[in-house]
């Protein structure tokens, strides 16, 4: 893993559910590796600032897929579904509301720019003569 339970507190983020949290963190590793082409890890393993930033990257995307799983469920822990039927069609939904509306700041920025300084996202070629 990039980042631990632990260390996702140590950085600010509160995570009352720590399993919860450890499922968030898998997801987001999966997610900073895709978005890096396969250099989040390698590079967070390598340590240094740049595995600083791809850490701090791993948590800001931890939170944000937490925050989005928190809104989903309710006090009991039970997904939130809404049921909609007009005559033969109906559809369900497992969301009642956009909890992205309240964020202070864009996330998905912040991690690419984290990820940008860790050198992660660069992807020039070589040009041969």
């Amino acid at each position: 893993m990039i980042i631990t339970v632990d260390e996702f507190k140590e950085m600010g983020f509160q995570a009352v559910d720590e399993e919860l949290a450890a499922d968030c963190i898998k997801r987001a590793e999966f997610v900073l590796n895709a978005l890096s082409g396969g250099k989040a890890i390698p590079t967070a393993l390598a340590g240094g600032s740049a595995g600083d930033y791809v850490k701090q990257a791993c948590a800001f995307q931890a939170n944000a897929i937490m925050r989005n799983e928190n809104a989903l469920r309710t006090e009991n822990g039970e997904l939130k579904t809404e049921k909609v039927s007009i005559g033969d069609f109906s559809y369900q939904s497992s969301a009642e509301n956009d909890s992205s509306a309240d964020e202070p700041f864009d996330t998905n920025f912040t991690v690419i720019r984290l990820l940008r300084a860790a050198g992660c996202l660069y992807t020039g070629t070589e040009v041969c003569e």
